[in-house]
């Protein structure tokens, strides 16, 4: 008779937050920038600390797309008294400065958790804690659904590019609109089937099950974890002495 061998899960290696520590830390640099939004040391560490976070993740194209803009607002905002803009142009740079400066470390921080993190590490940790799983099935369904997403959307450009449509096309300059069609259409209908899937996944792993769904991903707090916890005192204790 023919042995199978447990299936056991990989062990993370390097380093790893624990899902709890992702959402929790993202709630509280949320918190941090909407009030302190004005401090640019505080925008300046929360992005730091982003950048650091996408990087250990191995992001390192959108690290170096978000770092990018971030060290360009960051270099607008020092040097916007030493030149003269039109009113119009001025208006626009400031918006877009500020926009940069107090969203863009939320929007890095949560790329950083959804990507990094997997559907049944987040359903464990939300098990844990015992969320209900009216709130469980549909969050673990978006987890899943936006990287889902933009594989679907990397099918479709390259199934364009085999027929030769694209921007490099001259024929998608001269009716841009028809390039438009040829992406939104089948995304659309994608996004049908997607979500369709994803919520029948979701149900066949279990997650409607009345009683208690066991699991064998295991999610703890480690080192890392008490790392982000010290910073965050220390980070706090800082904003509170700037504010003082």
């Amino acid at each position: 008779m023919e042995e199978y061998e447990v299936y056991k899960p990989n062990k993370p290696k390097g380093f790893f937050l624990d899902p709890r520590t992702k959402i929790l830390f993202m709630i509280f640099i949320t918190t941090i920038m909407s009030v302190g939004y004005k401090d640019i040391l505080v925008s300046l560490i929360s992005a730091i600390v982003a950048i650091a976070l996408l990087l250990s993740n191995k992001q390192f194209k959108i690290s170096f797309i978000y770092g990018g803009l971030f060290t360009l607002a960051i270099m607008a905002h020092f040097t916007k008294d030493m030149y003269t803009l039109p009113t119009l142009i001025n208006t626009i740079s400031v918006l877009l400065n500020a926009l940069i400066l107090r969203l863009f470390p939320i929007f890095m921080l949560g790329y950083y958790v959804v990507m990094s993190t997997k559907t049944s590490e987040f359903i464990a940790a939300m098990v844990k804690w015992k969320i209900p799983n009216a709130f469980i099935i549909p969050t673990a369904v978006a987890f899943r659904f936006i990287p889902t997403l933009k594989e679907e959307h990397n099918s479709i450009k390259t199934a364009m590019k085999m027929r030769g449509i694209g921007f490099k096309n001259k024929k998608a300059w001269k009716n841009p609109s028809l390039y438009l069609e040829y992406v939104t259409i089948p995304l659309i209908v994608s996004i049908a089937k997607i979500g369709d899937e994803l919520s029948a996944a979701a149900i066949s792993r279990g997650l409607g099950a009345l009683k208690k769904r066991t699991t064998v991903v295991k999610v703890k707090f480690t080192i890392y974890d008490l790392l982000i916890l010290l910073f965050s005192i220390a980070f706090t204790g800082l904003f509170l002495y700037r504010r003082g």
